[in-house]
């Protein structure tokens, strides 16, 4: 699953935005279900606030996943706003997982 959220200013072709996401999402997932082919794999490009989407979608895992930034000084800053917030409503068990090599933000294309 892929969330985005309408920019406050909006988007001249939101359409096209919507479509880098679904490739970014598919590049993202790329080989996984050869990989494990027991394990169903849904693509969706979700719109709406992160934390509202995966909260209300925590309702139907076993878990959810999200990533961390491991920015900050102290252990409540290394969860961002999202992680945060779905720690703090979710259904079920969260499990957050921090950026591989330390690279802190994921990098922007």
């Amino acid at each position: 699953m892929s969330l985005w959220q309408r920019p406050l200013l909006g988007v001249l072709d939101e359409q096209a935005a919507l479509g880098e996401c679904r490739e970014t999402l598919y590049e993202a997932v790329a080989g996984r279900k050869e990989n494990h082919p027991d394990v169903d794999l849904h693509h969706e490009v979700i719109i709406g606030h992160p934390v509202e989407i995966l909260v209300r979608e925590s309702r139907h895992g076993l878990a959810l996943v999200t990533g961390t930034r491991g920015l900050g000084g102290f252990s409540g800053m290394l969860l961002g706003s999202v992680s945060q917030g779905a720690l703090h409503h979710a259904q079920c068990p969260v499990v957050s997982v921090p950026v591989p090599d330390g690279r802190g933000r994921a990098e922007k294309r």
